[in-house]
């Protein structure tokens, strides 16, 4: 079949016009990322984002700031806001994975205590209440620093350094008994203050990781 002179035109032009439909798309979204509030160096938190009294809200949303601002702030026991006014629901539990280490502010009565870098968190609601929140640190690499970062933290939060003086010995014993995948231990909870704080480590026999968790809950 023979082409006319208009069509081999036509299927001239249609690369390019393709092509230029593709670079437009690519500079409209651009501009567009320029604008987002994404790539803002201080975005405004909107009222889905932060709570009535500057805590994170424990939402997507509320991650997404935190992502973006690198803090995130909970307050826990009297003073605290209900789980609804949170995000939360009654009952249940909200977890989240931050796109960087992040540094977290918990609040308690007068106290107000501060761990960098955290990876992830859960907040746990009862009766429409915040009871727990969990934060995993993003800097412990096995058993021993593990056992390093708790020591360190024994102070701050009240435990007794003696309970971690007999893990080695245990995670020996649990190594050459063969028996299970984790061996896990707790740290505390503490006594003292308005919060009470448990560490928490979890050694698994097939990789060495050993993650650990900093659990804050209200006193009483």
């Amino acid at each position: 079949m023979a082409v006319s002179a208009r069509t081999r035109t036509l299927l001239t032009w249609l690369p390019a016009t393709i092509l230029a439909i593709i670079i437009a798309g690519i500079v409209l979204a651009s501009v567009a990322m320029e604008r987002s509030w994404w790539t803002q160096e201080d975005p405004p938190a909107s009222a889905d984002q932060k709570a009535s009294d500057g805590s994170s809200m424990l939402t997507d949303a509320g991650f997404d700031y935190v992502n973006v601002e690198g803090v995130v702030r909970v307050r826990v026991g009297e003073g605290g806001l209900s789980a609804a006014e949170l995000g939360l629901p009654e009952d249940g539990e909200k977890t989240a994975e931050f796109r960087r280490p992040v540094r977290a502010l918990v609040a308690a009565g007068d106290e107000v205590h501060v761990l960098d870098d955290i990876s992830g968190l859960t907040a746990v609601a009862e009766d429409g209440r915040l009871v727990a929140v969990s934060l995993r640190p993003d800097v412990v690499s096995g058993w021993s620093g593990a056992i390093g970062y708790l020591r360190a933290l024994a102070p701050d939060f009240g435990w007794d350094a003696a309970q971690l003086d007999p893990l080695d010995s245990e995670l020996s014993e649990f190594n050459r008994s063969d028996q299970g995948d984790t061996f896990t231990a707790t740290i505390g909870p503490s006594t003292a203050g308005a919060v009470s704080v448990t560490g928490q480590l979890e050694f698994d026999r097939a990789t060495g990781a050993t993650p650990v968790t900093i659990t804050f809950a209200p006193a009483g």
